[in-house]
């Protein structure tokens, strides 16, 4: 099997395609629609997915990292920066989105990718071996992301598809919902300042369904919890103009809410779905909270030998 060979899953409902390629999640269509609900590109191999985070997981720590420096037991640990030339994303260029996942088990409804990360991949510590299990029941998409190390190494992995629901030029029509009182300030980095805020009276207030903004650009992690969950709990609701329904359960403690501002104009994409362009979908990532190596009182991302790190995320679709 290749990086690019699709894996399809299916239910009645539902239809899900996965790529080996970091393991991403390029296809979600329910039974009677030909339109997909993620963005994509019509062909696999075109690895511009990559410089977007076009359905992937992303990790093995998500989102920025101050420097690209990450400090464990008293050693400081470099890895790439591969934003602005100051932070590390995603883990930067040779993260997880881009390794070849091989698959480890395989049946019509649910498919298991491994991956392993030698010690010092991506400038940090370990021998990883990171495993993703997607599961579909009815209508429902279950993603369990365990991981383990033999040495002690921050993990912190997303998943990361751009939905859009009702296949419109944007997500504007879109009404959205995010269980969370408080989320993260951010600095000019996009990076935490190390503060919690409440979301009442700003922008980023979604305790109620509200129409996905364009402007301004919308990039925040949400405070769902104070560590990782054992069972999954509701995140957020997103809403189609079509009145398709996504409900998102996860058990990390946060949700990092992208609305797609900075998404390439022009870019290729898939047959059954619009070009991409900004804000042509958006994206909601369960994750630990972001640059938490750098924040002492934040959720732990530490693994240590002998510990599994797990994380549940589930996607239901329901129409009104």
């Amino acid at each position: 099997m290749t990086p690019d060979t699709p894996i399809h899953l299916h239910t009645d409902p539902l239809h899900v395609t996965i790529l080996p390629r970091g393991a991403a999640l390029v296809g979600v269509r329910l039974s009677g629609q030909t339109r997909n609900l993620v963005l994509g590109f019509a062909d696999p191999a075109d690895h511009s997915a990559c410089l977007i985070f076009a359905g992937p997981l992303v990790g093995p720590v998500a989102n920025r990292i101050r420097d690209g420096l990450v400090r464990i037991d008293g050693t400081t640990h470099r890895m790439p920066r591969n934003e602005n030339g100051r932070t590390t994303l995603h883990s930067g260029p040779d993260g997880l989105h881009a390794q070849n996942w091989q698959v480890t088990d395989h049946r019509p409804d649910m498919v298991t990718l491994k991956c392993t990360l030698a010690d010092r991949h991506g400038g940090l510590p370990g021998n990883r071996r990171i495993t993703a299990r997607y599961a579909l029941s009815g209508s429902t998409l279950r993603l369990t992301i365990t991981a383990t190390t033999d040495q002690t190494t921050p993990i912190n992995i997303a998943a990361h598809p751009y939905w859009n629901l009702d296949g419109a030029a944007d997500v504007s029509g879109h009404r959205l919902s995010v269980a969370a009182q408080s989320y993260l300030p951010v600095d000019a980095d996009n990076l935490p300042t190390g503060d919690t805020a409440p979301v009442e009276g700003t922008p980023f207030d979604f305790r109620q369904p509200f129409p996905v903004p364009l402007t301004p650009a919308l990039d925040v992690n949400y405070c769902l919890a104070a560590q990782m969950l054992d069972t999954p709990r509701p995140a957020a609701v997103l809403r189609g103009a079509n009145g398709l329904s996504l409900s998102i359960a996860t058990t990390a403690p946060g949700l990092q809410v992208y609305n797609g501002a900075h998404l390439p104009t022009g870019a290729p994409a898939t047959s059954d779905f619009p070009d991409l362009a900004p804000f042509a979908g958006i994206a909601l990532e369960p994750q630990h909270w972001p640059d938490a190596m750098h924040h002492a009182h934040f959720p732990d991302i530490l693994l240590k030998p002998g510990g599994t790190y797990q994380q549940i995320t589930e996607f239901s679709f329901s129409t009104a």
